[in-house]
């Protein structure tokens, strides 16, 4: 799970509505920076990359 699809652009989307999409090492710090200014949650590495799907 989390692995990256061919072309390397995963996607994460929020219930809030929040969408992201990149390569991991962009998509990671710009969810986990979602998390903590939308929802006041830390989010690691490991948690983003387990919900993001291949774009």
């Amino acid at each position: 799970m989390g692995e990256q699809s061919s072309s390397g652009e995963l996607i994460v989307r929020c219930e809030c509505g929040f969408e992201a999409r990149g390569e991991q090492a962009q998509l990671v710090p710009i969810v986990q920076k979602h998390g903590r200014e939308a929802h006041n949650m830390e989010a690691t590495p490991e948690q983003v990359l387990a919900m993001a799907r291949p774009a």
